[in-house]
């Protein structure tokens, strides 16, 4: 769980670098980056893996996560949701600690940074002052700027609600072997069960894992969440019964696990880029 090492761009004549980022969806993997990094993800809902734990992402999410301290972000696939919105503060070690050494007023700041080795998660009251913040800071002049990350600061050590994420004395980590185990059985799993109304809870208790677990497995090896996967896995179903039958195209839909078609014509198209329909046609004049 090393994750890849991600270089951040530093703005000439700053300090610190702010960046707002908006999406349809959110999937990144594991990686990690020399800056302390403060993230505010809006409008979404999903998972969080930092270190070795889990947090579920809702509106106002927001977390500090040490230099180094390797984390992964997904968004749920959701018609409900339109975009995912995410607000990102780095700012480089040697400068924050140069700037608390000779401010005796950041002095409470070191703490603060101490603890996002293990990850910190903020309020979602924080996470919206923080935002407010944030609007326009990058029409502002250099020094308004810096003011407003030292406020930025000020809100976080003010949060009397912040927790700690990872357990120092959590459990270890599943031995290779285990977790190679564990590979298997999920993809046996998925494919003998994708017709199901499965979770991931169910395949955690398949494998005698927590929920947890079995988020963090995802995330490191397949690079996706488990609804992703099994969404890939029934598309893909549809597409050989599609191609290969003449079977109704309702009830493909059942066949492959969905109870609604115009979830199921929505989760094509974004797989796929036509509808099952369209695809039908264009397989047929193939054969």
């Amino acid at each position: 769980m090393k994750g890849k090492l991600e270089r951040v761009p530093q703005r000439v004549g700053a300090s610190w670098r702010y960046r707002k980022i908006v999406e349809s969806s959110k999937s990144y993997g594991w990686h990690r980056h020399e800056e302390y990094e403060i993230a505010i993800h809006r409008h979404f809902s999903g998972s969080c893996f930092v270190g070795n734990c889990l947090t579920d992402v809702t509106h106002n999410h927001m977390v500090l996560i040490g230099t180094g301290l390797p984390h992964a972000i997904y968004s749920n696939p959701s018609i409900s949701e339109k975009r995912c919105e995410t607000h990102v503060i780095w700012f480089r070690k040697r400068w924050i600690e140069t700037m608390i050494e000779h401010c005796e007023e950041l002095k409470p700041l070191r703490v603060l940074l101490e603890d996002a080795s293990r990850g910190v998660q903020f309020s979602h009251q924080t996470a919206e002052k923080v935002v407010n913040l944030l609007d326009g800071v990058c029409d502002c002049s250099p020094p308004l700027q810096l003011a407003r990350l030292m406020a930025v600061f000020a809100l976080m050590l003010e949060d009397s609600n912040a927790v700690r994420l990872m357990n120092p004395y959590s459990a270890q980590p599943i031995s290779e072997s285990n977790r190679n185990a564990h590979l298997e059985k999920i993809d046996q799993y998925l494919l003998s069960q994708f017709d199901q109304a499965i979770s991931t809870q169910t395949l955690a208790d398949y494998l005698y894992l927590s929920e947890s677990s079995v988020r963090r497995i995802f995330a490191q090896h397949f690079k996706e969440s488990f609804s992703q996967r099994l969404q890939k896995i029934r598309i893909n179903v549809a597409c050989d019964l599609l191609a290969n039958t003449d079977l109704p195209v309702g009830l493909i839909i059942e066949r492959v696990g969905y109870d609604n078609q115009a979830n199921f014509n929505r989760q094509f198209k974004r797989y796929k880029l036509t509808t099952p329909r369209a695809y039908r046609q264009s397989m047929t004049r193939q054969r």
